[in-house]
């Protein structure tokens, strides 16, 4: 079997593989980092490749399936981890020349969920510096590119984790998502992502965006997200915030189908401006919702205007970060998110609890929606992937990053799980996305509704 063919199955048949012994993990392992070593070089998805040590994994993984003591599904499956979470033995660079080369003496939680599960673990994907924006350059590891077009962007901030999960270069793939990081590049790049609840993927240490911060799977397909999280959702003491124990299966429960499920349908959440060709796409999944038995009704949140409210929060956050930094180290990196350091230290307290009365006031509107439908979908971003070498896709009418992705940061705000599904590619090749948002804790129903697309409408596969 060719690199290629083994970098498109899912969990589900290598686990079947390992079963029976027509496929190792070892073979699997080498064929990944093969892809990385092949690809790599052209995209920039990795910052960091530890061969021995995968292959150590996958040895120790290979071993258990035969003696038929494999730890679960996912033992001897690769995974990457975005670099901002920690890897015991590896440093966290985190984008940003400031910071030291030093290992990692604890592994986050969700790196310890896959390494208990026997997970194979490659290495650790790009983020822009600190995951500050929905980009993926940083002034460590320059421009991660679009596999769909090396020209353009991939997303953010998780856009290795989406290029390593569309190529092939892992299968389960760790993201973070403070205002779609998860999101935007799995709509750019043509994966599926999911940020749950918050809290519900236990976060160690916190994240640096507080209660805006997310740690999530980004995967080819719904179920092998499904596995992802019937791993990584494992309660953890390190995690700060009181989360939901749940010991329902994850599989089973997103095969149902959503017939007479009611979905509410926002195309622009109230007034966002969405390419023709995104908003043509997603209306036609919509109608795949219609023909597979879901009652859909045009309908929008409702909710106040977000964006400088989300900007207070996110520069309070990301702004703090660099508030030990000498002038000298502040003049390495990211001129961007030093403008976001200078505009988050003049914030007062009071700018910040009238941030989070409009967050509090967007998290009902939401809820006053989800009382009255099951889901709510929309565009995931409402753009195709554009170039590279800016913050923004058009500059004169868009000053921030989160001027392009008004259907994303909300959610973080409102803290309600969304996922991003490809819904077909554009006229240029590219991936375009719905986004599907959920009640709190009710991931399993945006799954299901995922997973009956995925199944009546297959996803691009990258060629």
């Amino acid at each position: 079997m060719s690199d290629r063919e083994l970098s498109l199955l899912g969990v589900d048949q290598l686990s079947t593989a390992y079963a029976d012994g027509s496929l190792s993990p070892v073979d699997v392992a080498e064929a990944s980092l093969r892809t990385v070593a092949e690809r790599d070089g052209a995209l920039g998805a990795f910052v960091l490749v530890d061969e021995e040590r995968a292959l150590t994994q996958a040895r120790a993984s290979e071993a258990r399936w035969r003696a038929a003591a494999a730890y679960g599904p996912l033992d001897g499956v690769t995974a990457s981890v975005k670099d901002l979470s920690l890897v015991a033995g590896w440093p966290t660079r985190k984008g940003s020349l400031t910071t030291d080369s030093l290992p990692a003496t604890a592994s986050s939680p969700v790196v310890d969920r896959l390494l208990e599960a026997g997970a194979t673990i490659v290495g650790k994907t790009t983020t822009p510096e600190l995951g500050w924006k929905g980009l993926c350059d940083s002034p460590l590891s320059g421009d991660t590119r679009n596999p769909w077009d090396v020209s353009r962007t991939p997303g953010g901030s998780s856009g290795g984790a989406a290029v390593a999960a569309i190529t092939g270069m892992a299968t389960l793939n760790v993201g973070s998502d403070g205002g779609g990081s998860i999101r935007m590049p799995s709509a750019f790049s043509g994966s599926f992502g999911l940020k749950a609840t918050h809290a519900r993927v236990p976060l160690w240490p916190p994240g640096g965006s507080g209660l805006l911060s997310h740690v999530g799977p980004i995967t080819r397909s719904v179920r092998d997200c499904a596995h992802m999280m019937s791993v990584i959702t494992k309660p953890d003491a390190r995690e700060i915030y009181p989360t939901m124990v749940d010991g329902r299966d994850w599989l089973s429960s997103i095969e149902g189908g959503i017939e007479g499920m009611r979905i509410a349908y926002s195309p622009r959440y109230g007034s966002a401006a969405v390419d023709p060709q995104v908003a043509a796409a997603v209306a036609s999944t919509v109608g795949v919702l219609v023909d597979l038995g879901a009652h859909v009704e045009e309908a929008d949140p409702g909710h106040p205007d977000c964006r400088d409210a989300f900007l207070v929060l996110w520069d309070a956050a990301l702004g703090r970060l660099l508030d030990g930094l000498t002038e000298e180290q502040r003049a390495v990196c990211d001129p961007g998110l030093v403008a976001t350091w200078e505009r988050g230290r003049e914030l007062t307290a009071f700018d910040f609890l009238e941030a989070d009365a409009v967050r509090a006031a967007a998290t009902l509107a939401f809820n006053d929606l989800l009382t009255r439908y099951d889901l709510l979908v929309s565009p995931a971003v409402p753009l195709l992937a554009f170039p590279l070498g800016s913050d923004v896709a058009d500059p004169t009418t868009q000053q921030h990053w989160v001027d392009w992705t008004p259907f994303t940061y909300p959610i973080n705000m409102t803290r309600h799980p969304a996922a991003s599904l490809p819904v077909g590619l554009s006229r240029e090749g590219l991936p375009m996305a719905m986004q599907i948002v959920g009640r709190h804790f009710d991931e399993r129903r945006v799954l299901r509704a995922a997973r009956a697309v995925e199944k009546a409408q297959p996803f691009p596969v990258l060629p």
